[in-house]
């Protein structure tokens, strides 16, 4: 039986075995609110994987129990499928139920591909909070393949951002390798807490790594706990991050594969100029924080009024537009094009030629209408896109 925390987590001990001693838990990878992260070692290949254990409430809930569905879609097309894309989603390698005592459910755990840290901490490790040119567009490209792959499975990941597009484990890929390291830096407990602090897996790349050496970069995009199917109703409400947020889950005037492709030219904003393409605020008693986030969506793709195709399909039009396609509470609108956007930022290297390619491929992300937004595999060969790995 598993001893938990008070919020719910598993909290194994060191070299505690699971799935009755096939899988040997070696230290914690990282922890968010409704799963931790354990690197295992698996007995049967000898090998080292990632365990996923959920929170014993999220082990209870569709959305993150409806993850191991999608992972097991991904992992049955890609035994079978030649496509680049699956080479940057995670493989399931097992699953099962962790016991508790007086709990039926028990903790759910993921067997998975083990990888190092995030596209995330890297942009913030650089002091301009940006990545040089040559590293966005390789990122960019592999995420797109990624979800070309997810979504010809039907799959919508609605959370794609920098935190959940992690490096490989390249720098590991032989098990003595990762036995050396692990020798050498063993796992630590917390003094004051006792619970096992998060030590994840480091890899080789800096936020100043050479354009050459880049090159040698691969990511995969992880976490399905907030996905849905592309073809039915999605079952959560509020998905994506605030920053992220697709113009039609603000109006509720659609959904579908689009919402991952808008958060892929915000993302590559973030990339280039280390900002957030979007960063609404409250008005108070003059506009609402949704009012706000659709105002500077209307700026920075210039259309000082709202597409009516999608105003006449939206559910919360009427709570934010008139009949002509006006914010009713930010009359003014002050267009910026997304050139001019990151041009403020002066972020050393990025060139004219850069800035106006990036800004070109991510208007085609974020078209206000979400059917008439480019696919993944269109933005493949957009020449944005296209120079990834051209060194």
């Amino acid at each position: 039986m598993s001893k938990i925390t008070s919020d719910r987590h598993f909290l194994p001990k060191f070299d505690q075995t699971l799935k009755d001693g096939r899988y040997t838990i070696l230290r914690k990878l990282g922890e968010g609110v409704t799963a931790s992260t354990w690197l295992v070692r698996d007995s049967i290949p000898e090998k080292y994987v990632a365990a996923k254990i959920l929170t014993l409430e999220a082990s209870r809930e569709p959305g993150p129990v409806r993850e191991r569905d999608f992972l097991r879609a991904i992992s049955e097309r890609a035994e079978t499928s030649d496509a680049e894309g699956f080479d940057h989603l995670p493989a399931l390698y097992d699953n099962f139920t962790i016991a508790v005592d007086g709990d039926v459910h028990g903790h759910l755990c993921l067997l998975q591909t083990l990888y190092s840290t995030s596209v995330s901490a890297l942009r913030r490790s650089a002091p301009t909070k940006s990545l040089p040119v040559y590293m966005v567009r390789s990122i960019i490209y592999m995420t797109l393949q990624a979800l070309k792959s997810l979504h010809s499975l039907r799959i919508v990941h609605t959370d794609v951002k920098l935190d959940n597009v992690l490096f490989s484990n390249a720098r590991f890929s032989v098990d003595k390798d990762l036995d050396d390291y692990l020798a050498a830096q063993p796992a630590e407990m917390d003094s004051e807490t006792g619970v096992a602090k998060a030590q994840p897996l480091p890899h080789s790349w800096g936020h100043d790594t050479n354009a050459h050496e880049a090159e040698k970069m691969t990511i995969a995009l992880i976490d399905y706990g907030h996905g849905e199917w592309a073809d039915k109703e999605p079952e959560a409400e509020g998905f994506c991050a605030l920053a992220l947020r697709p113009p039609e889950i603000l109006l509720s005037s659609g959904f579908g594969t689009a919402v991952d492709i808008w958060a892929v030219g915000c993302l590559t904003f973030e990339l280039m100029v280390g900002r957030w393409l979007f960063n609404p605020e409250d008005g108070g008693e003059d506009w609402s924080l949704e009012e706000d986030h659709l105002a500077k969506m209307m700026e920075l793709t210039g259309q000082t009024r709202f597409p009516q195709p999608v105003l006449d399909r939206a559910r919360l039009s009427e709570k934010y537009f008139d009949n002509k396609g006006n914010l009713l509470h930010i009359p003014e609108l002050i267009p910026v094009p997304i050139e001019q956007a990151m041009s403020n930022y002066a972020i050393p290297g990025l060139t004219e030629e850069d800035i106006n390619e990036g800004a070109d491929f991510i208007r085609a992300c974020l078209h206000l209408d979400h059917t008439q937004r480019k696919s993944a595999e269109e933005l493949l060969k957009h020449p944005f896109a296209m120079k990834a790995f051209s060194c």
